[in-house]
């Protein structure tokens, strides 16, 4: 009988550690955020793209991003010709499409992107790509940075795609 109470104790101190770590550990997340319409979601994975319209040549623009921990890592970016808004240090390379692709790897806390129609803002993740510029007021700043929260509220948010 003495064993049959070890065992049901030992399996509930096991169970209770359990729920304490699942709803008390933090894990990193990315959350994209525009406050003045009172939205948020999440991106699943550790990477993800901006891409948009340069508002002064015209041409495409694109940002690639990494989720290391509590940052963000601004890996590369790609562009038509240097102007407006050009890294000032990387790695830079041409590519067959005429494009140039610098390696920046900047760091950084969070991101303040303002989105309009004229710039047709996107977030790539994977093979899926957000129109956000469609979703939203123009002007609207979207913000996007690393949370940590436990699984449990973490969950309760919507996927960004």
């Amino acid at each position: 009988m003495k064993r049959i109470q070890g065992a049901a104790i030992a399996a509930l101190f096991s169970l209770a550690a359990f729920f304490i770590t699942y709803f008390g550990m933090k894990f990193p997340y990315i959350l994209v955020e525009v406050e003045e319409q009172n939205f948020q979601c999440k991106i699943k994975q550790n990477t993800f793209q901006l891409s948009w319209i340069h508002s002064v040549e015209k041409t495409q623009w694109k940002e690639r991003y990494l989720q290391d921990n509590k940052i963000l890592i601004l890996t590369e970016t790609q562009f038509v010709s240097f102007g407006a808004g050009t890294p000032d240090q990387g790695v830079i390379s041409r590519q067959e499409d005429g494009n140039i692709e610098m390696q920046i790897n900047r760091k950084l806390k969070e991101l303040n992107w303002v989105i309009s129609r004229r710039m047709q803002g996107k977030i790539e993740i994977a093979d899926r790509i957000w129109n956000i510029y469609k979703d939203f007021p123009d002007y609207s700043t979207v913000h996007i940075s690393i949370r940590k929260d436990s699984l449990w509220k973490k969950r309760g948010l919507n996927n960004c795609l």
